[in-house]
């Protein structure tokens, strides 16, 4: 991927990881978990473990949006120099 594309994506990432509304409803979606998985029946092994790959994922998710945010930014610097 040619670096023009790199920051513009990079950007793109940027501007979704600072949406208010990307931010709440990674919040909300996080809490809802979390009360599943509070609230889960002790024996439900299965269903836990569904929650954790749940969370797990909402996170796979907002470190992949932070690491085409950082590429973007280091194409940008490497176009700079």
């Amino acid at each position: 991927m040619d670096k023009e594309k790199e920051i513009q994506r990079g950007q793109q990432a940027k501007r979704i990881l600072e949406d208010p509304i990307f931010l709440e409803a990674l919040q909300k979606v996080s809490q809802e978990l979390d009360l599943e998985w509070i609230n889960s029946p002790i024996r439900d092994t299965e269903g836990r473990e569904k929650i954790y790959m749940m969370k797990k994922m909402l996170n796979v998710l907002h470190v992949q949006l932070q690491s085409v945010m950082e590429t973007g930014k280091l194409a940008s610097k490497q176009i700079n120099q």
